[in-house]
């Protein structure tokens, strides 16, 4: 009887194991905000972008409110980091670069924006984002 038993066991860990990993990755959005150097809302809408190295553009993601305003979707892996940005719309299907070393910025003309690396960004409870600041350009 311990036999089978133990070949029971063995068979329900054995089916367990190939079944895949225990901790399935989870969609979450993430909330951000771009603000102006001053600290002030940017007034319109700014489009949120992901800089991948290698991707000859950086992609759009998103776009923020006029109070800078935007939420970001992405794959949570089980150590609370970034898998991988996902498009927010059915429409937005490309090949582009979406996991480690990418970086979130803001694209707004004349200004330069600071940037999140989602490759050492850690998730938090409040599913916040650093914010974006927006830099003027300085004039040629």
């Amino acid at each position: 009887m311990p036999v089978r038993r133990t070949v029971q066991l063995s068979f329900l860990f054995l089916v367990m194991a190939a079944s895949g990993p225990l901790w399935a990755n989870d969609i979450v959005f993430l909330g951000g905000r771009v603000r102006l150097e001053s600290g002030a809302a940017p007034g319109h809408s700014v489009e949120i972008q992901l800089s991948c190295p290698g991707a000859d553009h950086a992609v759009r993601q998103v776009m923020t409110n006029k109070k800078g305003s935007f939420y970001l979707r992405v794959e949570r892996d089980e150590f609370n980091h970034v898998a991988r940005a996902l498009p927010t719309t059915a429409m937005d299907v490309h090949d582009e670069p979406s996991g480690g070393g990418c970086k979130v910025i803001a694209a707004l003309p004349g200004y330069t924006s600071s940037a999140i690396d989602l490759n050492t960004f850690t998730i938090g409870k409040d599913l916040k984002l650093p914010d974006l600041v927006l830099t003027p350009r300085p004039a040629h």
